[in-house]
């Protein structure tokens, strides 16, 4: 497929932007695989805002779990049918990716066809964990210098880097979330902190929602801590795309603790040539 790279380069750069960012200072060939992984993770996670039925995209879930498994089961067969799925059969052989981890990006994405809160911090973890940090965890086995085996250290790192930025995506998109009545707040942390879900739903940013919204800041710089306190030093440079989700991710936070935790400003999201200048500077420094 001529074309297929350049097609799923722009459907990222559209629909993920920051991770695009994040992704274009890698080595060609792993930039390669990283887009296909998140041109991918592009057609699960918009399915829920393009059907009006949990069957309906529960369907579409399906076809996606029947693709893998034949792409995993015909190693020497290269999908064509469709570009993206494609470019990640590529992808797969190239780097031999983990298939456990694509079954856990699909079943953790059922969950969004559930437009009810998550009953308490640990079933939202295993949501963060099954679609964010699996991104994550797929970035390392591409990035991973060949022959190299995977520390424990880096996987519980990436992971953690992986919740940090869901979470900051949460509260980046609580405007959005607001509008189409949709909350990931577990029930148990809306109680303890008096959320009140009609305020979230009018976007008024009360008191109790802005100190939930600190909290959720905190969690979010423990996590960035959390990794870079199991790694001890910084990363290396292989593992640039994972170091600057961490970085934009505090750039974010940042920006959200100086509008005194209001989820819903507008001035949360900055300019895409400011973050590009921005991310370009964190690469070229190369410092996590």
């Amino acid at each position: 497929m001529v074309n297929a790279l350049s097609y799923i380069t722009q459907h990222v750069r559209k629909y993920d932007y920051d991770r695009f960012l994040c992704s274009i200072f890698v080595p060609e060939e792993e930039r390669k695989g990283l887009l296909a992984i998140l041109a991918f993770n592009v057609e699960i996670s918009k399915i829920r805002e393009i059907v009006r039925e949990g069957l309906i995209g529960e369907i579409r879930l399906q076809w996606w779990r029947d693709t893998i498994e034949f792409i995993y089961n015909n190693s020497k067969y290269i999908y064509t049918d469709r570009i993206i799925a494609y470019e990640l059969s590529l992808a797969i052989r190239k780097f031999k990716l983990s298939r456990n981890l694509f079954d856990q990006l699909i079943d953790a994405r059922s969950r969004d066809f559930l437009d009810l809160p998550f009953a308490d911090e640990a079933e939202l973890y295993r949501y963060l964990y099954g679609t964010s940090s699996t991104i994550c965890m797929l970035f390392l086995e591409v990035m991973c210098p060949k022959n190299c085996p995977l520390s424990h250290d880096k996987m519980r790192a990436a992971q953690s880097i992986g919740v940090a930025w869901a979470l900051t995506g949460i509260m980046r998109s609580s405007n959005v979330l607001a509008e189409q009545r949709r909350i990931y707040i577990p029930k148990s942390v809306m109680k303890k902190y008096c959320f009140d879900e009609e305020d979230f739903f009018a976007q008024r940013a009360t008191s109790e929602i802005k100190c939930l919204t600190e909290h959720i800041v905190s969690i979010a710089r423990d996590e960035i801590r959390k990794s870079r306190n199991l790694l001890e030093t910084k990363w290396d440079y292989q593992y640039l795309a994972l170091s600057l989700q961490a970085r934009l991710s505090e750039m974010y936070l940042n920006k959200v603790e100086s509008l005194s935790f209001d989820p819903f400003s507008k001035k949360i999201e900055t300019g895409q040539f400011w973050r590009q200048l921005k991310v370009a500077v964190m690469a070229a420094r190369a410092w996590f």
